[in-house]
């Protein structure tokens, strides 16, 4: 199956792709909020490379945030115009699932993802790690602030936290949870290799999604998404 993923929730463009040889090509960009001038052009480069047209792709997959609002906005409409165009089905992933999974090579149990939100927020959520490497979501993804994370996170000896909210508030962390593990900031953003990884389970699974009702996932209230 081919496949086409993108992720546009952060300041790096992360477009993996994957062919029928099971042959992947992963662009990592540090783009800014160049989201907008990259994105297609990236497109066209990869399937030039692994030789596939866009007529060839099976399935695409979409990170759905939470993160940038514009950024986000940018990779859902340029799938959904893909999707729509050609009829095929399509996966949405959260972009913070996507993240929780670079902290896997190490050995904490429980993983946290943090990435900054601004107005003194993060967008969070915390995963066991189970069986083989399973991770298991166990907290809605969330709008909090670092002292309400730490509060929730209380009952865990040990959590490893990475994400770009640590450039911000990773000393406040350290001084409460001496215990816990700081990613390094090669870890802080959604990884291609990682997004193919999710988006080929959930297709495995038929955790396909109606594009009409896909939507990003914002988690600010309506009012604060328009500049």
């Amino acid at each position: 199956m081919n496949i086409l993923a993108i992720d546009t929730s952060t300041r790096r463009l992360c477009l993996g792709l994957i062919n029928n040889q099971r042959k992947i090509l992963e662009y990592n960009l540090d783009s800014g909020i160049r989201h907008t001038e990259l994105l297609l052009p990236t497109i066209k480069k990869a399937l030039r490379r692994l030789r596939v047209s866009l007529d060839d792709i099976d399935c695409f997959a979409v990170g759905l945030g939470p993160g940038s609002f514009t950024g986000l906005r940018i990779g859902l409409a340029t799938i959904k115009g893909f999707v729509q165009a050609r009829n095929v089905p399509v996966i949405g992933l959260s972009s913070l699932d996507v993240l929780a999974v670079n902290a896997l090579a190490g050995n904490s149990k429980v993983i946290s993802p943090v990435i900054d939100a601004k107005r003194n927020l993060v967008y969070t959520a915390w995963y066991e790690v189970g069986f083989k490497k399973r991770l298991r979501r166990r907290s809605p993804y969330l709008l909090i602030s670092i002292e309400e994370l730490l509060n929730k996170l209380r009952v865990y000896k040990s959590v490893a936290f990475l994400g770009d909210g640590l450039r911000i508030y990773q000393q406040a962390l350290r001084q409460r949870r001496k215990d816990s593990i700081f990613l390094e900031e090669d870890t802080w953003y959604p990884q291609a290799g990682n997004l193919i990884k999710l988006a080929l389970d959930l297709v495995n699974r038929g955790r396909f999604q109606d594009v009409r009702r896909m939507k990003p996932i914002y988690l600010y209230p309506k009012e604060c998404q328009i500049r």
